[in-house]
């Protein structure tokens, strides 16, 4: 049975519910190469640890450009898109499954997600929610800021990525949002 890793981040609750985005990368046996690479790149790029809200724009650009160019991201970072709700949990679990979903057999893996910011109580919640679409779950884990890894950090940049691009945020960003879905580098679910 394969493993998927799932790691999750959203944004837009501070939208009251007009725009929320649930960023997840899953990734499987090639999990240690890209958490690897993808700690390089902050490097590389001087983002560093920093959140998307955080990063210098021109520095968010570098480590977008540097992960949208390697082909071993290809179909591993996908989002919903949500709006007009505050349903946030329900959303989130939603994005999730369907990201999981896309393009897995529900008989051929089991998986072990990391959301940011999800409490222990809603754990259980989670999991017991995604086993209802058929995901065979090992783990449902809440990621604390201090015990964030560069996976989980891709996947805020990723939220805040989109996010910006709906807004019109930035041509740049606005074009690069556009290649990276048409060529499937990112894919919305």
């Amino acid at each position: 049975m394969q493993k998927l890793y799932c790691y999750v981040d959203e944004t837009g609750q501070d939208t009251q519910g007009k725009i929320f985005i649930v960023s997840i990368v899953i990734v499987g046996e090639e999990r240690d190469e890209l958490l690897k690479l993808c700690e390089q790149v902050e490097i590389i790029s001087g983002k560093r640890k920093d959140k998307w809200g955080a990063a210098q724009h021109e520095r968010r650009m570098r480590y977008l450009r540097h992960i949208l160019a390697d082909d071993r991201f290809i179909g591993k970072m996908r989002y919903s898109l949500f709006r007009h709700t505050r349903e946030y949990d329900a959303s989130t679990i939603e994005g999730i499954a369907k990201a999981v979903l896309w393009n897995n057999s529900a008989k051929n893996f089991t998986s072990l997600i990391y959301v940011d910011g999800l409490s222990k109580t809603k754990r259980r919640q989670y999991a017991v929610a995604l086993r209802r679409y058929g995901i065979h779950t090992r783990k449902v884990m809440g990621v604390a800021k201090d015990e964030s890894n560069a996976l989980t950090r891709l996947a805020d940049s990723i939220a805040g990525f989109v996010g910006d691009a709906l807004k019109g945020r930035f041509k740049e960003i606005r074009d690069l949002y556009q290649r990276a879905k048409r060529e499937q580098i990112l894919i919305e679910v």
